[in-house]
């Protein structure tokens, strides 16, 4: 069976369009009819890589406008995408078709006493976080606020508080969910399990999530956090110090405390750091920093602080290290085992030093990641559990390379796959001397973060085993593939593509 191309809607009749605004309350903006300074800014993403210029965004203002959006769409077999916060690597939210922009669907409500709070499809974490944190509660959310709920939540999602309460989409209670033929149906425990299976981890091959009921958490607003960057020649002691943070810091805590380390290349020299996370009183985190001290940063006294959690998250803290004008990004990730191998480690700088000596001043602020957080949390929930497949113990590490040059999109993405595939087969290649037989290949969990990526791997690589229960829902949920813009499973397609 071969899937019908769908179209841009670039043809479609004056009479369709007139008929697609009657049925919503929100607003439909059209290429080339709707005004530049409406359009232009409806087009803006985080990674300026995937930006695509629609032919028709409707921006929807109810749950009922969704459902009329998906049925104009599927009568028109039109290419569509779901844009929520529009930060994502891969450009799962952009398509030259019909864009359905949620951005005025960000109603949050709390309730104190049951700790939920439901979330509209279109809030980004930020939103969820500061409604929760105004009444002592917190949500699992990811690093960085401005993360939309809708791709992290179906994605998984990986955060500060993972490590004591699980993925993002482990905190998910129930959600609401548009499908494919314009039907709004609830997801959870009681209601459509199988949907529920697919939606947490399965990104939105199933459908579009239009609210979330997430589980929160009783927690201190204060929280110690803050970075700390170390000068070059002190790189290989900081790559030593890996794995002593890990066991005799970030193990011992009890998910309260995570270090992720990074390195950037200033002036062709490697410059390593840590941002540190304490959920507790800072005279308990000054505890767990006291490695860091000793290795010497370069601003001691600037570390640390004790901040509101939603501080550790605003974007804001992070843009300065992405100047605007670097503003084309691809991700890239793996995992490793512990002990890490600091040798592997030691490499990898190498490799990562070489390419953006390759284009010095194009990839400036490309970053290296060493995730050491917890992970037992998540590992400790079954494979099957939920779509979600990267459950496993281990070092996350990725690489954001992020330039400035649209001519050096395409070098920039194999440049990617290129390194990831070597620091893979390091990996590989030190497993098989350890005895380890096929980690860091593909057994029962990936080797990748599936939120990190170029969106270009291969299905099995993200869902693992879950693959072929995903097809099932896919012929059930989506058979004719509307949703086809995040890691799409094909039901027709037998392959381990």
């Amino acid at each position: 069976m071969t899937r019908a191309t769908r179209s841009d809607g670039s043809n479609l009749s004056s009479e369709a369009l007139n008929a697609l605004r009657s049925s919503v309350k929100g607003k439909v903006v059209v290429k080339g009819q709707s005004p530049e300074d409406e359009y232009r800014p409806l087009l803006e993403r985080w990674n300026r890589m995937h930006i695509k210029e629609a032919n028709i965004i409707v921006l929807p203002e109810t749950e009922e406008d969704v459902s009329s959006t998906i049925k104009f769409v599927g009568e028109h077999n039109l290419d569509v995408a779901i844009s929520s916060g529009r930060h994502t690597y891969s450009g799962p939210s952009s398509s030259y078709g019909l864009i359905i922009d949620l951005r005025n669907l960000r109603k949050v409500s709390v309730d104190e006493n049951k700790m939920i709070a439901v979330a509209q499809g279109g809030c980004i974490a930020g939103d969820v976080e500061a409604a929760a944190e105004a009444v002592g509660l917190r949500p699992v959310m990811g690093a960085v606020n401005a993360t939309g709920c809708g791709g992290i939540t179906t994605g998984g999602g990986i955060g500060n508080l993972s490590a004591q309460h699980g993925l993002v989409a482990d905190n998910l209670l129930a959600a609401r969910v548009a499908l494919a033929d314009g039907r709004i149906v609830v997801a959870s425990d009681e209601e459509n399990q199988d949907l529920f299976w697919g939606i947490r981890g399965g990104g939105s091959n199933f459908g579009l999530v239009t609210e979330f009921t997430y589980k929160l958490h009783k927690a201190d607003p204060q929280v110690f956090s803050g970075f700390f960057m170390f000068p070059p020649d002190k790189l290989d002691a900081y790559l030593e110090l890996m794995n002593s943070m890990h066991q005799d810091y970030v193990m011992k805590s009890n998910g309260k405390f995570t270090c992720n380390g990074f390195l950037a290349i200033m002036g062709g020299n490697p410059i390593p750091g840590f941002l540190i996370w304490y959920d507790g009183p800072e005279e308990e985190g000054q505890k767990y920093i006291k490695p860091l001290l000793d290795l010497g940063p370069i601003y001691p006294g600037s570390g640390a602080e004790m901040k509101p959690h939603t501080l550790t998250t605003d974007w804001k803290q992070f843009e300065k290290m992405f100047p605007p004008q670097f503003n084309r990004l691809v991700g890239t990730s793996t995992q490793m085992n512990y002990p890490l191998s600091v040798d592997i480690l030691k490499k990898t700088v190498e490799k990562f030093k070489d390419i953006v000596a390759a284009h010095p001043e194009s990839l400036s602020v490309s970053k290296l990641l060493f995730d050491i957080r917890d992970y037992s949390k998540i590992a400790s929930v079954p494979l099957d559990a939920t779509a979600y497949a990267n459950r496993r113990e281990g070092c996350l590490i990725a690489a954001d390379l992020i330039w400035d040059k649209e001519e050096l999109d395409k070098e920039m993405l194999q440049v990617a796959k290129d390194f990831i595939s070597q620091v893979r087969a390091w990996v590989k290649e030190d497993n098989q001397q350890k005895g380890i037989a096929e980690v860091g290949a593909h057994v029962a969990a990936t080797t990748l973060y599936a939120l990190v990526t170029d969106g270009d791997e291969k299905l099995v690589s993200v869902f693992g085993p879950n693959l072929g229960r995903m097809k099932e829902l896919k012929r059930k949920y989506d058979p004719d593939m509307m949703w086809d813009k995040w890691y799409p499973v094909d039901p027709n397609h037998e392959a381990t593509n």
